[in-house]
């Protein structure tokens, strides 16, 4: 299976999750670019002993990492809150130790969400 080309409107981030799929008692790789924390978490929780995935990054755009241009980064942790407007709010955190965010609010402050909750912790990540 190959593929020439993916589309994407909006400049949001995506994560690249890496799988290995057991068929006929033989492991193949794949590639999930997946664009939501709903996906990944329904991907994750479906793992299993026939798929298993052996790696997660995130690929973020530039205002989110505060660089020039998009950057694919190895993932530690996702978690889900909300802002003082019940505004959904993912937080990001890097192998690196860097933290992103998806608020647009000035002044934004990641300790002032409420009801979070992980979605993604590197540990989830199982070896073949």
């Amino acid at each position: 299976y190959q593929w020439h080309q993916v589309s994407k409107v909006l400049r949001t981030h995506w994560y690249h999750v890496t799988i290995q799929v057991k068929h006929e008692g033989r492991f193949t790789e794949a590639v999930l670019m997946v664009d939501s924390e709903h996906r990944l978490q329904q991907i994750l929780i479906a793992q299993d002993a026939e798929t298993i995935i052996t790696d997660v990054q995130v690929v973020t755009p530039a205002y989110m990492n505060g660089s020039g241009g998009w950057r694919m980064e190895a993932l530690r942790k996702v978690t889900l809150g909300e802002d003082e407007n019940e505004c959904l709010v993912c937080l990001l955190e890097i192998e690196t130790g860097s933290k992103y965010h998806t608020s647009h609010q000035p002044g934004f402050r990641s300790d002032a969400l409420n009801n979070l909750r992980p979605i993604f912790l590197s540990s989830m990540i199982r070896s073949a």
